[in-house]
């Protein structure tokens, strides 16, 4: 009998699981790991029941978002921009969890129905990291697009002003601009910032962006582990499985009470990592003491 009761806590419990789905812009790593990660972690009341992949076609992204807003789903999770974009279009009566979107408001993200989990790590979160390393550090020069990364820079100039730092900035237009904006600046500079900008970092100027400020002893702040590795002294960054971990806490929020207050909302990520790369550390002659190594969670 007790056999017979858990079978049918079981069936029961699949059976009355409430229904997610999920519609991703494409097959990347980071999506991938976002969604392992999601899945893992999304707590019993749910199941997933359909994963859809938009290829990079929104076409075929409106598609996809009419057949699941036609299917039983009572949450959806659309990964990448092109997924919530979709999802923005078709979905309307369902809550929608975005995640691994970048400059969301640019793209009239969040909808009424939408709660995003923002990409953004505080500046002076990051500010703080390199002070703890080089507090000397005063004045920080940044390379950027106004085309594409004119808020963040914005952003960057208030920051730095209450923290009583001085950015030093170079508008860069094109590729081609970056060797001439990054040698205005270095002798004018005790660290430089790299924003995510596409037209700053391409495959052609990065090696040369980490190159010249290591022979001119300039610490480098980065945004993403890869950038620490590859020779960034600091960097503070999320990782895509943490993402994918707190969108799946967010499910069972929309469900309950807080629902109303989390719609049209986009939340910051609840985990951030501090890494130092120690071979550039050293040959910039920084010494951080043992207790400032310990504020770096992540070593490389």
């Amino acid at each position: 009998m007790i056999l017979c009761v858990g079978i049918f806590l079981n069936l029961y419990t699949v059976t009355f699981a409430e229904e997610v789905a999920i519609l991703k812009s494409a097959d990347i790593t980071a999506y991938s790991e976002a969604i392992t990660a999601f899945t893992s972690a999304l707590p019993s009341a749910f199941q997933v029941t359909g994963e859809y992949n938009l290829q990079g076609d929104m076409a075929k992204g409106r598609i996809l978002s009419r057949r699941i807003r036609a299917s039983n789903a009572k949450i959806v999770l659309a990964v990448g921009l092109k997924a919530a974009l979709a999802a923005k279009l078709e979905i309307l009566d369902i809550p929608v969890i975005f995640c691994l979107v970048l400059d969301p408001e640019k793209n009239g993200l969040p909808t009424a129905n939408m709660v995003g989990l923002s990409l953004d790590v505080p500046f002076r979160q990051q500010l703080q990291s390199l002070h703890n390393l080089a507090p000397k550090a005063s004045r920080i020069g940044v390379l950027f697009d106004p085309k594409k990364t004119n808020e963040m820079h914005s952003q960057l100039l208030h920051d730095a002003k209450t923290l009583g730092i001085k950015i030093v900035s170079e508008e860069v237009h094109q590729e081609q601009d970056v060797a001439f904006a990054l040698n205005a600046l270095k002798d004018h500079i005790d660290a430089l910032w790299l924003l995510p900008d596409s037209t700053v970092l391409t495959e052609n100027t990065l090696d040369f962006l980490l190159s010249t400020t290591l022979e001119a002893k300039i610490p480098v702040v980065g945004f993403s582990a890869g950038l620490v590795r590859s020779g960034a002294v600091v960097g503070v960054y999320f990782h895509s499985v943490d993402i994918g971990k707190q969108a799946a806490q967010l499910t069972q929020q929309l469900t309950g009470q807080r629902s109303s207050s989390l719609l049209g909302t986009i939340i910051p990520p609840e985990r951030v990592h501090q890494s130092i790369n120690q071979k550039s550390a050293r040959y910039l002659n920084l010494s951080p003491s043992p207790d400032v190594l310990r504020l770096f969670d992540e070593r490389f």
